[in-house]
């Protein structure tokens, strides 16, 4: 199992970050250890119920379609007319860094040859910046470039553009006039713009995707983004009394036959004076009606500025609220994003899933160590003290390699009481202790026992000594009071749910375990 010692390769970044940027790396195993998938795959409710819409989209006659999320600002103005600049409150503006314009001072040189002494092509690195200011080199190639050209190392490339040309951090964006979709209607638009010269009515469309609303608070109901369930129809036939059976239509489909219209009051200028309506189904949880969608007759003066001469009716629902409802889940953040707002929870099988042995033998060589010591040990686990026995005694690499296991302490056994304790987990609790009935018949089993756990460091301290040729390791476990005293680990987020729940870790007990392997 591989852990990664995140205070020191922090510290390390810190220090030189290109050097351990490369000296990490070696900590990627690179020949497979026998990976498998977990075959316990889990989908996102938001996602179920999107394809919940596509599907009864799909089987009343509407067509699928993809939307664009970004657009210009006038598009707004033109949909919104007077009401527009209350609008582009709520939107997010798109900025750019602009081509940072780099120049080879002599300083500049100075530096480069402090980090790569051996460097002369200066005029070859300003023509490359030359060509990165005229965007003829794109950003994310431009290190590729410098390594490809100038004959570099990608880390010696990339301390170069961070210690030298300061330019790059000291670039500010500059906004645009564009923009993240805020509602799919400034889509639509220009969509049924082109697609009315195209065809002939009637035109049925949907479309399923996120908006981004720069709203003033993150809060139970509000988020930057959330998905949106949309559909318009362009037809000459089409009544607004045809529009409200339609949205019921819709609803029926995708499960909710309790639904409620009410027509607003103040109606967006996009939408026909009179025509909007909202939408709501009913939250049995918290007994009351929750709004889900809008809709309404696009008004004729937006349609005008797109040259579309056809009524068009539009529905836009709100795919969390809705899963919200059906989850009983009062916070659209914990819904959307549970693993940054829900408590951590982690079943019995999680935790013994988690732990794992501190060291263990990476060879055949020493796993075969590892099950003679453990073999010999249960197999001489009586025998009274003092006791010294061979377990294992073979020529590697030209020396002698013996590998014991004993007990000199007076008036016991080879192994202390707890030497076969196995690692259980009931209830969130993590316990060491002889199997019993109702930890056979309730807990989860991690199948490691102590001995197993002692057994796997001393296995792999002899493979240590394998690769230093020679040595002595003498493995004593006594009493154990935490896992790491039997070479037992347990996640750092298992240790915190485990306290955080009031649930505890119980592996003390006598061990009494002796291993001593010797390569002469």
């Amino acid at each position: 199992m591989v852990k990664f010692d995140i205070s020191k390769i922090l510290k390390e970044a810190e220090e030189d970050y290109e050097k351990a940027w490369i000296q990490t790396a070696e900590l990627i195993p690179k020949k497979s250890k026998g990976f498998k998938l977990e075959r316990n795959g889990v989908s996102h409710p938001v996602m179920d119920f999107i394809q919940k819409f596509r599907s009864a989209f799909i089987e009343l006659g509407f067509e699928e379609v993809i939307l664009p999320t970004i657009l210009p600002e006038e598009e707004v103005y033109k949909e919104y007319g007077p009401e527009a600049p209350i609008i582009l409150d709520r939107i997010f503006y798109l900025a750019g860094l602009p081509r940072a314009d780099i120049g080879l001072s002599e300083k500049k040189k100075e530096e480069i040859l402090k980090i790569y002494p051996n460097f002369s092509k200066f005029n070859e690195l300003q023509e490359i910046f030359r060509k990165y200011k005229k965007s003829e080199i794109e950003a994310d190639n431009l290190l590729d470039v410098m390594v490809e050209e100038l004959k570099l190392p990608e880390e010696v490339a990339s301390k170069i553009i961070d210690k030298v040309f300061h330019e790059f951090k000291e670039l500010k964006p500059i906004p645009s006039n564009l923009t993240l979709r805020s509602h799919m209607t400034a889509l639509w638009f220009p969509v049924l713009k082109e697609l009315s010269k195209k065809r002939l009515p009637p035109i049925q469309l949907f479309t399923v995707g996120e908006k981004f609303r720069r709203e003033q608070s993150l809060d139970a109901t509000h988020l930057y983004s959330s998905f949106t369930a949309s559909c318009v129809v362009l037809n000459e036939n089409l009544s607004l009394n045809d529009g409200v059976s339609l949205a019921k239509n819709i609803l029926s489909h995708i499960g909710f036959k309790e639904v409620k219209f009410e027509f607003k009051k103040t109606t967006s200028k996009y939408y026909a004076p009179k025509t909007e309506f909202e939408i709501f189904i009913y939250h049995p949880h918290r007994n009351e009606w929750v709004e889900v969608g809008d809709g309404g007759f696009y008004s004729p003066v937006s349609l005008a500025k797109y040259e579309v001469d056809t009524p068009v009716f539009n529905i836009g629902f709100g795919v969390e609220r809705f899963v919200m409802v059906l989850q009983r889940e009062e916070d659209i953040r914990s819904l959307v994003y549970p693993y940054f707002y829900k408590e951590t929870a982690f079943t019995d099988q999680d935790i013994a899933k988690s732990i794992f042995l501190i060291e263990q033998p990476k060879t055949d060589l020493g796993l075969e160590i590892m099950n003679k010591i453990i073999a010999v040990c249960i197999e001489n686990k009586d025998q009274q003290s003092p006791v010294t026995i061979t377990v294992d005694e073979r020529i590697v690499n030209g020396r002698k390699l013996k590998v014991t296991v004993w007990e000199t302490d007076p008036g016991v056994k080879l192994l202390g009481p707890a030497a076969l304790n196995e690692i259980f987990v009931l209830d969130g609790n993590i316990i060491g202790s002889l199997p019993n009935e109702e930890l056979l018949t309730k807990a989860v089993r991690t199948n490691i026992t102590y001995l197993k756990a002692t057994a796997a460091l001393a296995a792999a301290a002899v493979e240590k000594l394998i690769e230093k040729n020679s040595g002595e390791a003498v493995i004593r476990v006594k009493m154990s009071k935490q896992p790491s005293d039997v070479n037992i680990g347990i996640p750092d987020n298992i240790r915190r749910f485990i306290t955080a729940n009031r649930r505890r870790i119980d592996v003390r007990g006598p061990v009494f375990i002796g291993i001593t392997a010797s390569l002469e």
